[in-house]
């Protein structure tokens, strides 16, 4: 009986179905890379989903061309997920595959030789190891060496140091790596040649370690009582919420976790939210559980994270897996620990193209269906995660106070308008925070000042006309970099030399408008002549190296004034830090989004939260035009609870998540009538559904996007099941395809947008 292969290929489209022939029958499993064509030439390597005897309806049936990755590429866990989040993010599994696998694993090519060229094969390194007949014979080993001892003093050193490493391992008959004994040589193929050692080679584990670091740190009563709680409502409930104030050593909780589990032979996958957050937190686990640790992220180069890929792939050894959203599709052998810190973070969402994912939730899932306890981690929860908690679908822990003598920050709301109009502003500095930092750097302390803008000024205004310089391709104004005078969409890297004077009316000169992280630190280089000021932005952080440098030296204390945007905001901790200044809130509590709120508080409470986490109480400003706003008065008193309640009882009366599931479609097409032409079809077509709202279309805050206008619907899925609503969106979307109206119209699809 034929056998047959459903192989999912790393396009947008669904399983192709395959011969498999008679000489890979019995080779080949689920899971396995094998290479295929389709189409008249183009190769690529797919992944084996299931095998069958069932015959497809196809006129011609290609064939299985051969195994490139056997045992098991992805492991059947992994291809779950995979099903699992193509359909419910409403995606074809291809697409799950392209961002699943590192790019240099997804080899294709026109011929062979292309593709060939393309595949990645685990590292390998050249050993040696003793001549069988000298392994059960020492009296004749020895009557050889004492022979070289005299007449081949180098060849003497290098047997000696080889039998010292078979010594050490107990295992006369065992290989050794080449290199650890200096290399290949002259004198090691002599040896080789008077059939002394025997050549070979192995493939490198990448892991290879001897026993188990957990050097933790003793606990205080209230981190082991929280410890002693995870540990109990684990045994009941797949998922439990850590929340857990600034400061107060949830850090330590999670080690003395991973080291529990890697005592039990199960490894752990600890999750981050940017690649940023991981510099810092890195030697710290490396200090606890040494070479155990092993990093996965973007920022690494394509071949190194292909071998990491398949070092863990064939890794039994228990490991703890650090990295970022992408490091959920690792296939890690006996995972038993899924930690998410800073669970809250919109970083954990895929947004920028498919499968719009959420590494959370779907650690939340793999936890669910395979029994791998997962932890979610946060000083500011997510309203949803929060809610599970309370709701009793997660367990829930607390921790109320900071670890050791450390106090919450003291937090003051700064008027900005008030300073003005009474000259108590220097620069964008209003008086409060301008006489803590004066105090702060004259006690050898630190300061840290958030602006969530970058670049110098978020626009140019002209003097004459008030005329500004918009991006030729998106909807927004163009924001000045001083550095190299230029102009720079933020969106679609559109740059340009700012001109001398206004394009449109060709008379006034072009004025800076508003300020960013670039103009912010020219200020304190001026207002603190003594102060050592760094700046953290994707401007100047521009590769992993160069971003670790930033916080190193401003760990170290090299540098006294960090200003910069999100990415200060991200779970550091640094001793020396005593003041932080928010410059301008006003532009996290305005942001047309139902979740402007809770957003706002959790950002300002995790700013707030890098100041004071040793001995001395630390001082945080936040300066707005709105000191009345609800908002602050609860980042104030650090009041999650009251944040918490006053979003669910607005978010239960306008139906919002919570307590409804939302589907964002964006429409883009070059014409703007096009696009929302096609968005008002769609909500035509769902309008009769009963247990879907529609919102839109609505252009969004960037109407148009590299050259494209865009229209949006927000389909808002109540009841107990969103699949029936989902199902009746994807055939809403079918149709357009075939209409050659609508069929030019890029349709994105984001469930669960953030």
């Amino acid at each position: 009986m034929e056998l047959y292969a459903d192989i999912i290929l790393p396009i947008a489209l669904q399983p192709f179905t395959y011969l498999v022939p008679a000489e890979l029958a019995g080779k080949v499993g689920v899971g396995d890379g094998v290479e295929v064509t389709i189409g008249a030439r183009k190769r690529y390597m797919g992944i084996i989903l299931r095998l069958h005897h069932s015959r497809p309806n196809y006129k011609r049936i290609k064939a299985v061309e051969r195994l490139l990755y056997g045992g098991g590429l992805v492991s059947e866990m992994q291809l779950a997920l995979w099903q699992w989040m193509a359909e419910y993010y409403m995606t074809p599994l291809g697409e799950v595959m392209r961002v699943a696998l590192p790019s240099t694993l997804k080899p294709s090519g026109l011929s062979d030789k292309e593709f060939s060229e393309n595949i990645v094969e685990r590292k390998s390194e050249v050993t040696v190891r003793l001549h069988p007949r000298y392994v059960s014979d020492e009296a004749v080993l020895g009557e050889v060496l004492d022979k070289m001892s005299r007449r081949a003093k180098t060849r003497y050193g290098l047997m000696m140091k080889l039998l010292s490493r078979l010594s050490e391992r107990g295992d006369m008959a065992s290989e050794v790596a080449v290199k650890s004994l200096g290399g290949m040589s002259p004198q090691i193929h002599r040896l080789v040649e008077d059939e002394l050692l025997v050549l070979g080679s192995r493939q490198v584990d990448m892991f290879a370690t001897e026993g188990i670091l957990h050097l933790c740190k003793g606990l205080s009563e209230s981190q082991q009582y929280a410890l002693d709680s995870i540990e109990a409502q684990s045994a009941s409930r797949s998922t439990t919420l850590l929340h857990g104030v600034t400061g107060s050593g949830k850090t330590e909780i999670y080690t003395h976790l991973i080291a529990k589990q890697l005592e039990e032979g199960k490894s752990v996958l600890y999750l981050l939210p940017e690649i940023a957050v991981t510099e810092q937190f890195i030697g710290r686990m490396e200090e606890c559980f040494g070479e155990r640790v092993v990093v996965y992220h973007s920022k690494l180069t394509p071949s190194r994270r292909a071998q990491i890929y398949l070092n863990i792939s064939h890794s039994d050894q228990p490991l703890v897996v650090v990295g970022v959203r992408s490091s959920i599709f690792l296939p890690i052998k006996s995972l038993g620990l899924i930690i998410v810190d800073e669970e809250h973070d919109r970083s954990f969402k895929q947004e920028d193209f498919a499968p719009r994912y959420s590494a959370r939730d779907s650690a939340v899932w793999l936890a669910h269906k395979f029994g791998i306890r997962t932890l979610l981690g946060s000083a500011t929860p997510s309203v949803e995660s929060y809610r599970n908690a309370l709701g009793d679908r997660y367990g829930f822990v607390e921790l109320t106070e900071r670890f050791g003598e450390a106090r919450l920050p003291r937090i003051t709301i700064s008027d900005t308008r008030r300073a003005a109009k009474r000259g108590e502003r220097k620069g964008h500095i209003n008086k409060e925070l301008h006489d803590l930092i004066q105090n702060a750097l004259a006690n050898n302390r630190q300061v840290m000042l958030f602006q969530n803008r970058r670049g110098f000024a978020p626009y140019m205004e002209c003097e004459e006309c008030g005329a500004s310089i918009h991006c030729p391709m998106c909807s927004v104004t163009l924001s000045y970099h001083k550095s190299d005078h230029s102009l720079r969409c933020h969106h679609c890297g559109h740059r340009t030399p700012t001109p001398e004077l206004c394009p449109e009316c060709g008379k006034g000169r072009l004025l800076p408008q508003g300020f960013g992280t670039e103009k912010i630190e020219e200020e304190l280089a001026r207002l603190y002549p003594e102060a050592r000021t760094a700046r953290l932005d994707a401007d100047v952080a521009t590769s992993p190296s160069r971003y670790g440098a930033i916080i190193s030296d401003f760990g170290s204390g090299k540098s006294n004034i960090l200003v910069g945007t999100q990415m200060i905001t991200k779970g550091f901790d640094f001793a020396g830090v005593s003041v932080v200044g928010v410059l301008n809130a006003d532009n996290l509590l305005n942001f047309p989004n139902f979740r402007s709120s809770e957003r706002a508080f959790q950002t300002l409470t995790q700013i707030a939260g890098r100041a004071g986490r040793t001995d001395s109480e630390g001082e945080v400003v936040i300066q707005t035009s709105e000191p009345e706003n609800p908002t602050l008065a609860r980042v104030v008193a650090s009041d999650y609870r009251a944040m918490y309640e006053e979003e669910v009882a607005l978010r239960e009366l306008f139906g919002y998540p919570p307590f409804s599931r939302e589907v964002l479609l964006t429409f883009r097409h070059n014409e703007q009538l096009r696009a929302e032409q096609t968005a008002r079809r769609v909500a035509a077509t769902l309008s009769s559904h009963p247990s879907m709202t529609i919102v839109g279309p609505y252009p969004p805050p960037l109407e148009q996007l590299s050259g494209q206008w865009l229209s949006c619907l927000t389909l808002r899925l109540k009841g107990g099941s969103a699949s029936d609503g989902k199902r009746a969106i994807s055939a809403a979307l079918e149709s357009l395809g075939k209409d050659k109206h609508t069929a030019s119209v890029k349709i994105t699809v984001d469930v669960d947008p953030q």
